[in-house]
């Protein structure tokens, strides 16, 4: 009974399992089909823009209009590389203080860190459109990164808090009193020791950055600093037929980095 029951359970779990792999099987198919809208046949002329860099290279309209994928890519690259490293940054260290250190403001300091964190992003993109136009940040690459840090530091701040609050302070006490300074301390007792978190965090503020959309979406106008994102929105919304293989075969160019990363 109990092993009937226990293969019950694993078929189960295999089968919910597989259910995301439907979407990635069908992306896959089409990214590879000779049909623009349905897995048809099989070909690699979808991954052209691969050789050239250019998603139209057979007509001369289209091809003025849509960026280069390199330089699309390494623009996304920047974006996810940039959010990652300054929310690592900055949560490492506003962390560490916050868990050992006791000053006035403290409780309310992690209270408005939760609130900036469950406020939706899309309700202040009027308010930081204005902020980004007023310092000369609007389309670049830098006004969306600082936005995305704004956004993603809170949740980073208040994960690597609760690894500092794992470590006991004899350890770091212990390093203090055989000669080394608080920054020591911290630079080679402490950072070692919350390596986990720092790389959880540093994994979901790149994701975080390599997969925005709505902020690109507003802030930038030029298509030379266009993300991932917003080139396959635009073969979405174009005019006329859409050939969904290409947009598959940019999407599994747009996948490799996160599956790597898992």
């Amino acid at each position: 009974m109990v092993k009937a029951k226990s293969l019950i359970l694993n078929m189960v779990g295999l089968l919910v399992a597989l259910i995301p792999l439907v979407p990635i099987g069908l992306l896959v198919a089409l990214a590879f089909s000779e049909s623009q809208v349905q897995p048809q046949g099989f070909t690699t002329k979808n991954f052209d823009f691969l050789k050239t860099g250019t998603l139209f290279a057979n007509d001369p309209v289209y091809s003025k209009l849509y960026p280069n994928v390199y330089s699309v890519a390494l623009n996304t690259f920047l974006l996810a590389v940039g959010n990652m490293l300054i929310v690592v940054l900055i949560s490492s260290m506003a962390g560490y203080i916050i868990s050992r250190y006791s000053f006035k403001g403290r409780s309310a300091l992690l209270g408005s860190f939760l609130v900036i964190h469950g406020v939706p992003a899309s309700v202040l993109l009027i308010a930081l459109y204005y902020m980004l136009k007023s310092l000369g940040l609007l389309n670049t690459l830098l006004g969306v990164i600082l936005v995305k840090v704004a956004v993603d530091t809170p949740l980073g701040v208040w994960v690597l808090k609760g690894f500092y609050d794992s470590i006991p302070w004899d350890i770091e006490i212990a390093s203090l009193v055989d000669g080394a300074s608080r920054l020591g301390a911290f630079r080679r007792i402490m950072l070692p020791l919350v390596a986990p978190g720092i790389f959880a965090v540093g994994l979901f503020s790149f994701l975080s950055g390599w997969g925005e959309y709505i902020f690109v979406y507003t802030f930038i106008q030029s298509s030379k600093n266009w993300t991932f994102s917003m080139l396959i929105q635009s073969l979405v919304g174009e005019m006329g037929g859409i050939n969904l293989a290409l947009i598959a075969a940019l999407s599994m160019i747009y996948l490799v980095p996160v599956i790597i990363l898992f």
